[in-house]
């Protein structure tokens, strides 16, 4: 038996390719807030947390007491499988089975009123976290040609981070208005490391290293309005901005080397440390549009958003536009305790994958937890009372569609040139989480 000893996700496409779909979600929504946890996020018409500086403004206006919310997970875990994401010539493909652990986004938020038709608040959402590292490997049995050992490893991180105000104003118990203004940081450090070796035909070895950290800051703005045109009914709309990074400060090192015996060894190298002002988007502008009927049984939501397109070649982002859909409830089952659940779509705003670590991947998901409290609601504005309850809730989503997987030659090129060529490929991902959420009213 002649074996690849160790092809761990070579020549950073199966590696880059997998590890983004261990995002698990293409949105940058945040669970903020016990009601948008229970929910999955239907919530624009008739937020009641802190969370309505992410998703409605105007519903800021609606809490009449100081609030505190705090969000947070417990875990995150993601099933991947990319068959063939690593394939050669000759036929033979890796498993493509990966497993990640994330941190998936959480929010703190506080809401104050100064006066009674005005209200105010202030919160930080960490709107992505993504950390992974990924391996794969491919086994082929005498008498294949094939390279006879590759290395390749990827370790990633890029977060983006939300610091919001809001200003809300309650003209009556119709009629809520609301804006905010957000500033921006993003980062993203990665660093990729690739070896090589082919032993038949050519001969030769393949290496490269990337080291890379990006980071920057930006400002996003927000407005919306709620509606109540009879007391059963209540309708939100929202827009927001896409997220703007005014400066980029990139530090980057890159080398490839190309060393066949049948040829001249090659060497290349780049290293970039620059500071510089920019105008480049992160975050897509969209629009949300919600619709609650509510009884005393509870309420149920039924939500619109739109996403619009989007294109960044200084930071690879290229995104067409999306819609995607959210229903939710929350079911009263005594004057203390919720039970919630909710329904979500989540498409990819990616084009067809046609570059290494490229994927189009688009979700479909479900909620449900239970919220408890220590009295039936917070306190209104002027009133003593201190109102205090915690919500668990689990999610689960499924992800199908395609990832620019790798296919390497059976020898070492002749002329050299780096190894490979995307290979589009199918993928899943299954996605299991634990949200936690406590609010504190007084």
């Amino acid at each position: 038996m002649r074996s690849m000893k160790r092809v761990a996700g070579v020549l950073l496409a199966s590696l880059l390719a997998v590890s983004a779909t261990a995002k698990a979600g293409n949105s940058e929504d945040v669970v903020a807030g016990s009601d948008v946890a229970l929910t999955g996020g239907a919530v624009v018409a008739n937020v009641h947390t802190g969370g309505a500086m992410w998703f409605n403004p105007a519903g800021v206006a609606r809490l009449d007491a100081r609030s505190v919310d705090l969000t947070g997970a417990v875990l995150s875990y993601n099933v991947i499988s990319a068959p063939g994401a690593l394939s050669l010539e000759t036929g033979e493909q890796s498993e493509g089975d990966f497993s990640a652990v994330q941190a998936i986004p959480r929010a703190l938020t506080f809401v104050a009123s100064p006066k009674p038709a005005l209200r105010w608040g202030v919160g930080f959402f960490f709107s992505r976290s993504l950390s992974r590292f990924i391996q794969d490997s491919v086994t082929t049995q005498a008498p294949a040609v094939e390279p006879s050992e590759f290395y390749a490893t990827t370790d990633e991180t890029r977060s983006l981070y939300h610091l919001s105000s809001a200003l809300a104003w309650k003209k009556s118990e119709k009629f809520l208005l609301g804006g905010g203004f957000d500033i921006v940081i993003a980062t993203q450090r990665l660093t990729e490391i690739v070896s090589g070796a082919f032993l038949g035909g050519a001969g030769g070895t393949f290496n490269r290293s990337l080291n890379k950290a990006v980071s920057g800051g930006g400002l996003q703005i927000k407005g919306g309005l709620q509606w109540a045109p009879i007391p059963q009914v209540r309708v939100g709309w929202m827009a927001a901005t896409p997220s703007y990074l005014v400066y980029l400060n990139e530090e980057r090192t890159e080398t490839q080397q190309l060393a066949p015996p049948s040829g001249t060894p090659q060497f290349a190298g780049n290293q970039i440390d620059d500071l510089r002002g920019t105008w480049t988007g992160v975050e897509q502008g969209l629009t949300r549009l919600g619709s609650a009927y509510l009884g005393k049984w509870g309420w149920i939501e039924l939500d619109l958003i739109v996403a619009f397109p989007l294109k960044s070649p200084e930071v690879d982002i290229n995104w067409h536009a999306t819609a995607n859909v959210k229903l939710g409830s929350i079911i009263y089952l005594t004057d203390r305790l919720k039970l919630g659940a909710g329904f979500f779509t989540d498409f990819s705003p990616e084009y067809a994958p046609d570059r290494f670590g490229e994927s189009e991947i688009n979700f479909y998901g479900f909620t449900v937890g239970i919220d408890f409290a220590n009295r039936e609601r917070p306190p209104e504005r002027g009133e003593d009372g201190f109102y205090f309850a915690f919500a668990v809730a689990l999610r689960y989503s499924h992800g199908a569609g395609t990832l620019a997987g790798l296919l390497l030659p059976a020898t070492f090129p002749d002329p050299p040139a780096q190894p490979g060529t995307v290979n589009p490929v199918n993928v899943t991902v299954n996605e299991f989480g634990i949200n936690l959420a406590v609010k504190a009213a007084f």
